[in-house]
């Protein structure tokens, strides 16, 4: 890979600027591009070709010692108070008006790296969030977040889902 990707360890994840503080179970980016066969009978179940139909892509993270600011900007709907978190019912909202940029910075020593060739960016994302707190004595709390990726429509990015290292 002639990219600078670090091969192994963990990472910082900032979302729309915020760092949403330490992870457990990793994080994942994933990416897959769609297509769709073109047949014609003389060739049978043969394709003849095949169409791009979309790109998708997601980051999947596992937070965990969570501030109440940092889950109100993950849970949807959400809002932190001064000592609480209120989470409403969410029906009809779309994604992307709120979705946002978000980093992953190899950690070198427990410290975000500062070499921009090593960073990961989505241009816009939008965290999904899956809440399922257990209380006992064996298993740490953890939030689980998927965040849906779009592509972009400002910042010079238009149409760019993500990118390895600094913008040229």
């Amino acid at each position: 890979m002639s990219l600078a990707v670090k091969d192994l360890g963990p990472c910082q994840v900032l979302f729309n600027g915020v760092d949403m503080g330490p992870t457990h179970g990793g994080v994942t980016f994933k990416e897959e591009l769609h297509s769709v066969d073109i047949h014609e009978d003389g060739h049978a179940d043969t394709p003849v070709d095949s169409v791009f139909t979309g790109r998708i892509a997601t980051l999947e993270a596992k937070f965990t010692r969570l501030s109440l600011a940092q889950l109100a900007a993950l849970i949807e709907s959400a809002t932190a108070g001064a000592n609480n978190l209120k989470v409403k019912n969410s029906v009809g909202n779309t994604m992307f008006a709120d979705a946002k940029e978000v980093i992953l910075k190899p950690l070198v020593d427990n410290i975000p790296s500062a070499t921009t060739t090593e960073w990961l960016h989505i241009h816009r994302a939008y965290p999904i969030a899956s809440v399922e707190l257990g209380f006992d004595n064996q298993n740490q709390r953890i939030i689980s977040v998927t965040f849906k990726c779009f592509p972009d429509d400002a910042s010079g990015q238009v149409n760019d889902i993500w990118r390895a290292g600094p913008a040229s």
